[in-house]
Formats: C-alpha cells, structure tokens, sequence
C-alpha cells in the first residue's frame, strides 16, 4: 500500500518537473518571439544585475 502511494507521488513528481520545463520553455519562446532575442536577453540582463 505505502509503496504504491509512494510510485504515485514519484510519477507525479517527475511528470510535473516535466509539465514546468516545457511550460518554461514554451513561455520563452512566446517572449522571443514577440520582443526578439536581443530584447530578451538584455531583459535577462538586467534582472541578474538586480539581484
């Protein structure tokens, strides 16, 4: 019982790091293309230098 619940949790775990990897990259490919790659990256930029 203990172990099925934790092979759930476990695929659960993998699959919504899987689910955030993808929804990250399809945010910055959306944020590419509508401001271009130089835009970004200097927005990039500036945010490392904020911190």
């Amino acid at each position: 019982m203990i172990s099925s619940v934790l092979s759930v949790l476990a695929l659960t775990a993998v699959v919504g790091l899987f689910l955030a990897i993808f929804v990250g990259g399809g945010v910055y490919v959306a944020r590419v293309r509508r401001d271009g790659i130089d835009a970004t990256l200097a927005g990039a930029r500036r945010l490392r230098e904020l911190r």
